[in-house]
C-alpha cells in the first residue's frame, strides 16, 4: 500500500501520539504503585492458578489461559509477591498502546491517534485492564485478533490464516464473550471476501472460526451449568445501571465522548460502503488540492472547532442526535473528494474500512446480546474488551489521507486535552486502591489474641483475608463456608436451602465473650441498635422479588450476627477504618471489636 503524503500539519499527529504515548505509559507505571494489594478478584486468580490441573483452573468465569500465565509467572519467580504479579498487569495494560502503534504503522504508516485518544488515557482501562484479571489480556488479544485478520485480507495466504487462527483460539481461552467478537471479526472479513468474490479466502475465514469455537468445547459443561453455577449472579439487566456502566467506559474523560465511539465507526463504514461505488466521473475532474481548500490549516483548524462543538451538543443527544450522522457524512464526502482529487485511491482502504465497520457493527450487536443472556449486573470493565476491538478498527479502517486525517488529528486533539485536564487534575482516574484488606490484617494481628474470634462478612471478602491475615486468631466468614480460596457460589447456595445457618457461629461468639476474649467483626456494616429483635431466617429460595440472588440471604446473615451482638455485649466499638482516599468501593473493609458480656 502505498503511503499517504502527510502535510507539514502531520507533524503535529506524529508529536501528539508520541505525547499520548509517553502520558499513558506513566499513567501505567502511577497506577502500579497506588494499586495496593490483591482485591478478592485477584487473589481467587492466583488461587486458581495454584491449581494441581486444568479441570480445576476452568471452575471459573473465565477460561483458563490467564490462569496458565499467572502460573507461568509464579515459576519463573515475580509471581510470588504482590508486587510481581502487579508488573504482570503493567505488561499486559502497556501491551494495548504497543498494538494500537502496530496497527497503525503497519496498514496506514501514520502514528495511531484516534485509538490513542480514545483508549490509552481510559482510567477505566487503565485501572482494570492492568489488573489481576482476563480483560486486560482478552483486550489484548481480541485487538492482535483483529489485526492478524486485517492482515491476512491483505494476502489471503494459509500461514497467515494460521496466525489469525492461533490468536483467535487464544482471544477465547482468555475471555467467554471474545467468542463474539472472533465472530465479529470473522462477519468483517467475510464482507471483504464478498466485495472482492474471493471464495477461497471465505472458507479460510470459516475455518478460523470453526477452529475457534471448537477450542470451546471442554468448557460445554460449564455452559450447561451456567444457571446452577452462578444463578445467584444473574439478577438481569438493569437498563439504569447498564447506562451508568457503559457510560463510566465509553465516556472519558467526559461523559460526551462515548458519542464519538459511533461517530468513529459510522464513519468507518460510511467510507467502505463508499469504496464500492464507480469513482472515474470524480477522479476525470483532476482538480489541484489548492482550489479546494486555500489554505493548508484550514480544515484542521475548522476540525478543532467542530470537535468542540460536537462534545458540547452531544451533552444532550437526544435534542441533536443529527450531528452524528451529519458529521459522518461531511466527514467521507471531505475523504471522497480528497481521494478523487488527488487521484490517489487505494482499494484496500475500502476494503479495510469495510472490514472495521462490519466488525464493529456485528459486535456492537452480539455484544449487547451475550449481556442479556448472560443476566449479570454489568461492570465498567465488561466492555474493555469491546473498547480495544473499536480502538484497533479504527486504526486499521478510519481514513486517513487528505483531508480526514486531518479531521482526525482535531477531533484527537480536543479529546486528549480533556482527558489531559481530567487526568492531571483530577487522579482519581488512576489512583485508585483496590483493597484495604492487606492493611487491615496488618492492625488487626497485631490487635486479636489466639483466643479471639474474627467474623469477616460479606463471606467475598474472605477470600482476600485468608491472603493476608497472619495473626493468631480463629476466623470464619458469615455465613461460615468450608473454602475460603475462591467464589464458592455453590456453597452459598446450599447455605441459602438451610435455616440456622448462623447459629453455630454465634454459639461461637458467645462463648468467647463469656469467657472474657473478644469478637472481632471486618467487613462493610453499620453498629447496630441493641435491644431489637434477630431477624428471622429467610425461607429457601427462589425469593418472590430477588429469585436465587444471594444477597438478600447475605445480608440478612450479617444482621443476625451484628444485632445479636449487639443486643449482649457491653462494647461493640469501631476500631479501623481506611481514611478517605481513591478506594474501591467494593473492598473498602473496617473492622469493630466486640467484648463483654451480658444476658
Amino acid at each position: 500500500m502505498n503511503s499517504p503524503r502527510r502535510p507539514d500539519f502531520w507533524l503535529t499527529a506524529w508529536v501528539l501520539a508520541l505525547a499520548v504515548t509517553a502520558v499513558a505509559a506513566g499513567l501505567h507505571v502511577y497506577f502500579l504503585f497506588h494499586a495496593g494489594g490483591l482485591w478478592r478478584d485477584e487473589v481467587h486468580l492466583v488461587n486458581l492458578a495454584g491449581s494441581s490441573s486444568l479441570g480445576a483452573m476452568s471452575h471459573d468465569s473465565f477460561p483458563v489461559l490467564m490462569p496458565l500465565l499467572v502460573r507461568f509467572w509464579e515459576i519463573l519467580g515475580p509471581g510470588k509477591t504482590d508486587s510481581g504479579l502487579r508488573l504482570l498487569g503493567l505488561l499486559i495494560g502497556l501491551g494495548l498502546p504497543a498494538a494500537l502503534w502496530l496497527a497503525a504503522w503497519k496498514f496506514r504508516r501514520s502514528p495511531p491517534l484516534p485509538g490513542l485518544a480514545l483508549l490509552a488515557l481510559n482510567g477505566t482501562v487503565i485501572v482494570f485492564g492492568d489488573s489481576l484479571r482476563a480483560h486486560g489480556l482478552g483486550s489484548l488479544l481480541i485487538l492482535f485478533t483483529a489485526l492478524a485478520a486485517a492482515w491476512f485480507l491483505q494476502k489471503t495466504s494459509w500461514r497467515r490464516a494460521a496466525i489469525w487462527a492461533a490468536l483467535a483460539v487464544l482471544s477465547v481461552q482468555t475471555l467467554f464473550q471474545n467468542a463474539i467478537f472472533v465472530a465479529a471479526i470473522c462477519a468483517g472479513a467475510w464482507a471483504v471476501c464478498a466485495r472482492q468474490n474471493n471464495l477461497r479466502a471465505a472458507l479460510k475465514v470459516l475455518l478460523v472460526g470453526v477452529t475457534a469455537a471448537l477450542s470451546l468445547l471442554p468448557y460445554l459443561d460449564n455452559f450447561i451449568s451456567l444457571n446452577t453455577g452462578a444463578g445467584s449472579l444473574r439478577t438481569g439487566i438493569d437498563p439504569g445501571r447498564l447506562q451508568a456502566t457503559f457510560a463510566t467506559a465509553f465516556g472519558f474523560p467526559m461523559e460526551q465522548c462515548r458519542w464519538l465511539w459511533p461517530v468513529f465507526g459510522l464513519v468507518m463504514l460510511a467510507a467502505g460502503v463508499a469504496a464500492m461505488f464507480p469513482r472515474h466521473k470524480a477522479a476525470a475532474e483532476n482538480l489541484p488540492v489548492k482550489n479546494f481548500l486555500p489554505v493548508r490549516w484550514t480544515l484542521p483548524l475548522a476540525a478543532l472547532v467542530a470537535a468542540t462543538g460536537f462534545l458540547w451538543f452531544a451533552a444532550s443527544p437526544q435534542y441533536h442526535w443529527w450531528i452524528i450522522p451529519a458529521l459522518a457524512v461531511g466527514v467521507v464526502w471531505l475523504e471522497r473528494k480528497s481521494f478523487f482529487i488527488e487521484n490517489n485511491f487505494v482499494s484496500d482502504d475500502g476494503d479495510l474500512a469495510w472490514f472495521g465497520g462490519v466488525t464493529l457493527l456485528v459486535a456492537a450487536i452480539g455484544f449487547a446480546a451475550f449481556l442479556w443472556y448472560a443476566a449479570l449486573p454489568t461492570e465498567p470493565w465488561y466492555f474493555i474488551p469491546l473498547l480495544a476491538l473499536a480502538a484497533g478498527c479504527f486504526e486499521i479502517g478510519l481514513p486517513v489521507r487528505g483531508h480526514a486525517r486531518a479531521a482526525v488529528l482535531g477531533f484527537s486533539i480536543v479529546v486528549v486535552a480533556f482527558a489531559g485536564v481530567v487526568v492531571f487534575a483530577d487522579q482519581k482516574a488512576v489512583n485508585w486502591r483496590l483493597t484495604n484488606v492487606d492493611l487491615l490484617c496488618q492492625r488487626l494481628a497485631a490487635e486479636a489474641a489466639p483466643e479471639d474470634l474474627v467474623v469477616v462478612s460479606p463471606w467475598y471478602c474472605g477470600i482476600t483475608f485468608e491472603r493476608y491475615f497472619k495473626g493468631p486468631s480463629h476466623w470464619e466468614t458469615a455465613p461460615p463456608l468450608a473454602d475460603h480460596s475462591l467464589a464458592r457460589y455453590d456453597l452459598v447456595h446450599a447455605q441459602m436451602k438451610k435455616t440456622g445457618v448462623m447459629q453455630p457461629l454465634l454459639t461461637r461468639a458467645e462463648a468467647a465473650l463469656r469467657a472474657g476474649h473478644r469478637v472481632w467483626l471486618v467487613g462493610m456494616m453499620a453498629v447496630p441498635e441493641p435491644g431489637v429483635s434477630v431477624p428471622a431466617d429467610l425461607p429457601p429460595p427462589p425469593l418472590p422479588h430477588s429469585g436465587w440472588a444471594d444477597r438478600p440471604y447475605t445480608e440478612t446473615w450479617v444482621l443476625q450476627l451484628n444485632q445479636f451482638l449487639s443486643n449482649h455485649s457491653r462494647e461493640f466499638k469501631l476500631v479501623f477504618e481506611t481514611p478517605q482516599g481513591n478506594l474501591n468501593f467494593m473492598e473498602n473493609l473496617q473492622f469493630y471489636r466486640v467484648e463483654g458480656w451480658h444476658d
